[in-house]
């Protein structure tokens, strides 16, 4: 098994436009195939008709899930509400998964950046360790990977209504999704101050956020980071799956709660969790957990050395 790790600061310098972003696309998936009930239901939608709701949300789902998770046998219950958006802790009479959503009228870019929030919450296991007095110190974390799920969905989405709307009328949708994604993503504060590696600006806002996770101008520029690495394999939304499964998880370090996720996950996420952690600077948190990682870490980083040497040799003989 190799280490594998990606250049944080190649990442950092990744510039988003309507033209220039672009990635590998997600096989496609129908979330209803797969089993995925949503129901829509309530009052306060304004002019939107709940089926059309139904299938923006459906189609949010199809960007971000390649599987049905066992716990989402169960449907998803949608209503509205004049507050933020949350996915409920508390769930319905039959066990249902419960989300409230403000958008409201044909405003289906809202539609979108919401529901793909609280879905990555449910797809998270958010509710795990979701106890009175619990205090989440690592849900700044998770609310990060929510605003970049609805980042991803966003602008992922308008490419597939581009090429396959729910219908004809709805391609030019694409332009209002692509619009909103553009005015999020090039917002001043989620930049990262010049010169400073997000080690660094990490190690000057953790604590803050670890005491209040929806310091969203915070959780914004990590999530601006975080973008490229699920756009370069869309298939890692199913490693969200492996998040929160520890007990300590909630209290823990984010050098733990990051460590227990990369251990979870099967093989097929370990790259991309490892490539998160190298975005942290935090590769160490792996070589310490599994020793035989660090020992192919060494004879890789002797080969390189061994490499530089024989190309420094030729250069000389020149």
């Amino acid at each position: 098994m190799r280490l594998p790790l990606i250049i944080a600061s190649i990442l950092c310098s990744v510039i988003y436009s309507s033209t220039s972003f672009a990635g590998p696309q997600k096989k496609p998936v129908n979330s209803r195939k797969l089993g995925l009930t949503i129901k829509v239901e309530g009052e306060g939608w304004g002019s939107a008709r709940k089926e059309m709701i139904e299938s923006v949300l459906y189609s949010v789902a199809d960007e971000l899930m390649s599987r049905l998770p066992k716990k989402l046998v169960v449907p998803i219950v949608v209503t509205h509400t004049d507050s933020n958006p949350v996915a409920l802790y508390e769930r319905g009479e039959k066990g249902e998964y419960r989300v409230e959503l403000h958008a409201r009228g044909e405003n289906w870019h809202l539609y979108t950046y919401e529901f793909a929030h609280e879905l990555c919450h449910i797809l998270s296991n958010y509710e795990e360790n979701a106890r009175p007095g619990n205090s989440k110190y690592n849900q700044w974390f998770e609310e990060t990977l929510c605003e970049t799920a609805s980042l991803y969905t966003l602008k992922n989405l308008a490419a597939t209504w581009e090429k396959n709307p729910p219908s004809p009328d709805w391609r030019k949708e694409t332009e209002k999704l692509n619009r909103f994604f553009d005015l999020l993503i090039a917002e001043g504060h989620r930049q990262l101050p010049p010169h400073a590696p997000l080690a660094e600006w990490l190690m000057s806002n953790e604590e803050r956020l670890r005491q209040n996770p929806y310091l969203r101008e915070k959780n914004e520029v990590v999530a601006n980071l975080l973008l490229p690495l699920f756009q370069s394999d869309p298939e890692n939304w199913s490693s969200l799956s492996y998040l929160n499964l520890e007990p300590g998880d909630a209290s823990s370090s984010l050098q733990d709660y990051l460590r227990n996720w990369y251990l979870n996950a099967p093989p097929e996420h370990k790259t991309f969790i490892a490539d998160v952690l190298a975005l942290f600077d935090m590769r160490d948190v792996i070589i310490d957990a599994i020793p035989g990682e660090g020992t192919l870490l060494a004879v890789a980083d002797t080969s390189q050395a061994m490499s530089a040497a024989a190309l420094q040799k030729m250069q000389d003989k020149k």
